[in-house]
């Protein structure tokens, strides 16, 4: 606070009075106002009196509304680093946060209500984001919230305004998959052109491994003896560095005779590289989606993702009959959801079901009934009602 005296355009002596109060529990929250032009310096003490009292109103006002949205995703962020959550994806949901609610920033975070949420969403459809992205955004926007609320940083509001925003549902469309015929198709077309990326593929629909976890792949950790592959690394694109793999989690693969055969011949051609897979231009830059969708157009074969041959991987073992807790090691899945996805990619839940539903009568019953028919339709007759 500050009463100071300058000189006016017509050279006079006037006064001029700056307020500025902070609050004590929460020193982000602040008020400011300012006044000049009195003509002594009692009139402008009496005005700065009149000004701390309109600050320290603000100042309640905003405390009894809690922090701004800006501090509290503030917060939230440190609350992640705290968190077991990978950097990556820590900072992907920070840097959408930031990117989508930046006009949020300076408003108490208890002022913004569900049309706010609305209109962010709306101008992300407007923009392109599909719907599974605007739903991650609100799914981010409620945790956010959630923690703000629990760790009484958000005052007045007891839930997200997120909560029981409904987004416009979008027709569920087939994920890509590839038969055991063009599975075989697409490594035997591989083969006879020698296509450097031959055994990237080979090894991934043999392993079911992530893009990231083939990369990262050592010889130490191939152990020909019992025959087993540890996951215990993967590559980040991103980070361009190896980090832990997905789930934070290692696991074992067992080495088919299929799959030894590949690794052999890899380890002879290695030399005194570390690496399992050889280094190909552009893998580590994430070209690999590309470049398998084109050898895929050019034989032939639906255009699919790289993350396609690690489904692949799993819907074969499916069909064969693999016990899912099995496959769910293997493929390093937390739990069975994620295994309910790739059971439905193989029809395995509907296949053969409908065999079961016996309603029809015996073939002795049904021949007696259609010769009816005939000799029904024969003679010009009706059948009695």
């Amino acid at each position: 606070m500050a009463v100071n005296e300058y000189q006016d355009e017509n050279n006079q002596t006037r006064f001029r009075v700056y307020v500025n109060i902070r609050s004590k529990t929460n020193t982000s929250l602040r008020a400011q106002k300012r006044a000049a032009g009195f003509k002594t310096k009692s009139a402008a003490l009496k005005k700065e009196k009149e000004l701390v009292r309109v600050c320290e109103r603000e100042i309640l006002e905003k405390e009894s509304q809690g922090d701004t949205w800006g501090n509290l995703v503030s917060d939230w962020e440190k609350h992640l680093n705290d968190a077991k959550l990978q950097s990556t994806t820590r900072d992907n949901y920070v840097s959408a946060i930031h990117k989508h609610t930046f006009s949020w920033m300076s408003r108490p975070a208890s002022s913004i209500a569900p049309s706010d949420v609305r209109e962010v969403l709306k101008l992300m459809e407007i923009d392109g984001s599909s719907p599974s992205y605007q739903n991650k955004i609100k799914v981010i926007i409620n945790q956010v919230f959630t923690f703000g609320i629990e760790e009484g940083i958000v005052k007045g509001i007891d839930r997200s305004p997120s909560y029981g925003i409904k987004l416009k549902r979008r027709e569920e469309k087939k994920p890509e998959i590839l038969t055991i015929q063009e599975i075989r198709k697409l490594l035997s077309e591989a083969q006879s052109f020698n296509h450097k990326w031959y055994p990237v593929w080979a090894v991934a629909l043999l392993t079911g491994m992530r893009n990231g976890e083939l990369y990262a792949l050592l010889w130490s950790d191939i152990d020909w003896e019992n025959k087993m592959i540890s996951v215990t690394k993967s590559y980040n694109t991103q980070m361009r560095k190896v980090k832990s793999t997905k789930s934070g989690n290692w696991r074992t693969i067992p080495i088919s005779q299929e799959l030894e055969s590949i690794l052999k011949k890899l380890k002879l051609e290695a030399g005194k590289r570390k690496e399992v897979l050889p280094r190909l231009t552009g893998w580590n830059k994430g070209e690999q989606a590309r470049i398998l969708r084109q050898f895929c157009l050019g034989i032939g074969l639906p255009s699919i993702r790289f993350h396609t041959l690690r489904a692949c991987f799993a819907t074969q073992l499916i069909r064969n009959g693999t016990p899912p807790i099995q496959i769910q090691k293997i493929c390093g899945w937390k739990d069975l959801e994620t295994m309910q996805h790739y059971v439905r990619l193989a029809g395995i839940e509907t296949k053969g079901v409908t065999e079961a539903l016996k309603v029809l009568p015996d073939q002795q019953v049904m021949a007696k009934v259609v010769n009816l028919f005939q000799e029904n339709r024969e003679s010009g007759g009706q059948l009695d009602k």
